[in-house]
């Protein structure tokens, strides 16, 4: 429509250009006879503002803030000054390591070093790893229940530990969804688990002798499925036998290593060699590491099971022995169980301490846990723990706690620096966290199941693996 001039002359405001008249809360609401309106309508046109004044309010007019150069320069300078104060922070790398290192996980710890090269090299600098790792130590994701009936893998089913936080949510799928379908059935047995791989032995059908180790490599699933060669040949003469043959695994500073021991004794077990060979991941063949003779009387047991800490390998032996395989030296040598202590059904596990030169004894009596360390040539009692009143309030499956013997417990696993031990009571597999002295039920039986198969936890991968930096600098400049 075709506005005439001088009605718009004669309704100028003498206020043009001004803002100090302006209702401060909220615009102003154009005339209706500027706009060709009735005048006779105003008081309908201010019943409308009204109502849309109310409907605006706690809207954020404020036309004196927006237009106000002072106070936008202000807001700038305020934004600059924070900008510069967060700079010289993340500019600073000594600040930025004290930053860092209190992400919490290697999986948040990657995705910072990921924002830029500085940070990265921050990041996967080896010192501050070890720094990281004794301050956010691995923690433990859940275990593994491996159920085997004759020898036959039924089953492995992975069991997430509760309480985990979101930052490991995404592992926690990716652990529950992997399948284990290739070994339903067949004749394989899960060796063990560590630092993020899970190495099972596939029987041959024909000859049960014949088999392959696989590692499958659970937390990096893009590395696929390293197949170990098969175990060195040890010829047995006339009159001996085999009387141990187990795996261990060992952690290097690349990647991971596997060492295989067998010994062979004659029948009176006074005459032994110890065949110790080791395979290096990448590796095609296994190497010999170390070939020993004693006439020492060795007698190794199946339960409780070897343990490997600080290139020794501790082992039961007859009734109340432990048999020590010194790698480093090349010796072997013997020591006896604390007194009144002797291996049970289940009821004593070995664990690798801290002390490099020691090793843990957990022995369960009754509702008791007792914890040794063997250091030097001395038994100390370190701790004993009772856990009567922890079960007191549990409702247990086929336990009773008037009757102890009704349902033995027993040790199923324990792990490093006797940290975290998991046992079996009645129908239940209970987890108990030595440091916080918490117990708690993990894992109930099923009706079909009749016993409790193996436990392996599965702990979080230490060292993190880093992606390699590309050769574009300006993504991490």
């Amino acid at each position: 429509m075709k506005v005439s001039g001088a009605p718009v002359v004669s309704g100028i405001s003498p206020n043009i250009g001004r803002t100090d008249h302006l209702d401060r809360n909220y615009p102003a609401k154009p005339s209706p006879i500027l706009n060709g309106g009735d005048p006779a309508s105003g008081s309908i046109d201010k019943k409308r503002r009204i109502s849309e004044e109310k409907s605006d309010k706690g809207k954020p007019w404020d036309l004196k803030e927006v237009l106000n150069p002072q106070k936008f320069r202000l807001d700038t300078m305020l934004e600059t000054d924070q900008a510069s104060k967060v700079s010289k922070v993340l500019d600073d790398d000594d600040l930025l390591r004290e930053i860092i290192i209190r992400v919490g996980f290697p999986t948040t710890l990657v995705r910072a070093a990921l924002v830029c090269k500085r940070w990265y090299h921050h990041a996967s600098e080896p010192a501050f790893l070890r720094r990281f790792c004794e301050r956010h130590p691995p923690c433990l994701l859940g275990f593994y229940v491996e159920d085997r009936e004759d020898h036959k893998m039924a089953s492995i089913r992975f069991f997430s530990l509760l309480n985990k936080p979101q930052e490991l949510a995404a592992i926690i799928r990716s652990l529950l969804g992997y399948s284990w379908d290739a070994y339903r059935g067949a004749p394989a047995n899960f060796l063990c688990s560590r630092n993020g791989r899970v190495f099972i032995s596939l029987y041959d059908q024909v000859n049960r002798s014949k088999f392959t180790v696989g590692a499958h490599s659970l937390l990096c699933p893009e590395r696929g499925l390293t197949v170990v060669p098969p175990f060195p040949h040890v010829e047995i003469q006339d009159g001996y036998s085999r009387t141990m043959n187990d795996l261990f695994s060992v952690e290097e500073v690349n990647d991971l290593s596997l060492l295989h021991v067998s010994v062979v004794s004659n029948m009176q077990r006074t005459k032994s060699t110890v065949h110790v060979h080791m395979w290096r991941h990448g590796d095609g063949v296994w190497r010999t590491y170390l070939t020993l003779d004693t006439d020492q009387l060795l007698d190794p047991r199946r339960e409780p099971k070897a343990v490997l800490a600080n290139n020794k390998i501790y082992i039961a032996s007859a009734q109340s022995d432990i048999v020590v395989f010194d790698l480093t030296a090349s010796s072997i040598s013997m020591f006896q169980l604390p007194q009144g202590v002797e291996y049970g059904d289940r009821d004593t596990m070995l664990a690798q301490a801290q002390d490099a030169s020691g090793v843990y004894l957990i022995h369960a009596k009754k509702l008791q846990l007792h914890i040794w360390l063997h250091k030097g040539d001395n038994w100390f009692l370190v701790d004993t723990i009772c856990l009567r009143e922890m079960v007191a309030n549990m409702w247990i499956p086929g336990y009773r706690v008037e009757d102890e013997s009704y349902a033995p417990l027993r040790i199923k696993h324990v792990g490093d620096y006797a940290e975290c031990i998991f046992l079996e009571m009645g129908r239940c597999a209970l987890q108990l966290d030595v440091k916080c002295m918490q117990l708690r039920k993990v894992y109930i039986m099923a009706e079909e199941e009749v016993c409790l198969g193996d436990i392996h936890p599965l702990k979080m991968i230490w060292p993190p693996i880093f992606p390699a930096l590309k050769d574009n600098p300006a993504r991490y400049d």
